[in-house]
């Protein structure tokens, strides 16, 4: 496999080039406008991003761009007959969406979003106890807040797609996704805007027997937690979004106020998302995250729609 990275980004440096080191027989170039070459193990350095999608023998191009620039580039990579990977959020609204997977389909490449988070052995863990023990979830509840970005960080740039909706909004559809998988009953959007940015929102939905409360902030003391709660039972993961690949985590459960803490091993979500990516890509199931896309586009359509603004 060969990968081009659009955008030298700290995701890149962090958590996408450290993955590619962990599985065998992956070669990367690397896009980038803002930053100088550096030994990263790359083959080749683009200066510019069309030029990169056009130069580069990669089949698979990985868009860590501005939210503003992932709908532009996944377009020209299609069109230049690549795969493409998009980091989290795959487009800005719901035409961009359908346009992105239409035109996949069309040209039959692979497209996917990298919203990792659920690939951790955590989430495995948090499954298999709400099978095992047959639990019927009352509440989810999932808190996702951080301090504010610094002045020249994009999320804090409406022209590049920032605010926390765009951010952080593909955590609360895709939970509902996995967790709700009823129709939803109810739903409501409430977000505080300053100067003309959304600063945090807060999402409630409910099935007839689950309900959703998720509150997510960029302007707050730090907070990452998801629990899941019904009768006798609680579940909850402290560390749900970007667990950090070097270190172990705990998941706790109670069944009727008795404390278990199950020790989960170190795990790479994005290493773990590469693979099911290359198996997928390999078996030329085009259409294998489609419908995942598709009902997290829909959810964050329809809870905008639904919004009310502070």
């Amino acid at each position: 496999m060969k990968i081009l990275i659009l955008g030298y980004s700290d995701l890149a440096i962090r958590r996408i080039i450290p993955a590619f080191t962990k599985i065998k027989n992956i070669k990367f170039d690397i896009a980038s406008k803002s930053k100088k070459e550096r030994k990263t193990g790359h083959e080749k350095w683009f200066r510019d991003y069309s030029k990169g999608i056009e130069l580069s023998n990669a089949n698979i191009v990985y868009i860590s761009l501005v939210n503003a620039l992932h709908y532009k580039y996944a377009l020209k990579a299609l069109k230049k007959n690549k795969n493409v990977i998009i980091d989290k959020p795959f487009s800005l609204n719901l035409k961009q969406s359908y346009k992105l997977l239409n035109l996949a389909k069309k040209k039959k490449l692979l497209i996917s979003q990298a919203l990792v988070f659920s690939y951790h052995k955590q989430f495995d863990m948090v499954k298999k106890l709400i099978k095992d023990n047959k639990i019927n979830l009352d509440k989810i509840i999932m808190k996702f807040c951080i301090p504010k970005p610094k002045n020249n960080n994009f999320k804090l740039s409406k022209k590049m797609g920032g605010g926390c909706f765009n951010d952080m909004m593909p955590y609360a559809a895709s939970i509902n996704r996995y967790f709700l998988k009823s129709k939803l009953v109810y739903k409501k959007l409430i977000m505080k805007n300053n100067n003309n940015l959304n600063e945090s929102f807060s999402v409630n939905t409910s099935t007839k027997k689950t309900e959703f409360y998720g509150l997510f902030s960029h302007n707050s003391e730090y907070c990452n937690t998801i629990t899941f709660l019904a009768k006798f039972y609680s579940i909850t993961l402290y560390r749900f979004s970007a667990p950090p690949a070097g270190e172990k985590l705990v998941v706790e459960y109670k069944k009727k106020n008795k404390l278990k803490k199950f020790l989960i091993k170190k795990d790479d979500t994005f290493k773990n998302f590469f693979n099911e990516f290359f198996k997928v890509l390999k078996k030329k199931n085009i259409t294998y995250y489609h419908k995942q896309i598709k009902e997290d586009s829909k959810f964050r359509q329809t809870l905008y729609n639904t919004k009310t603004t502070l």
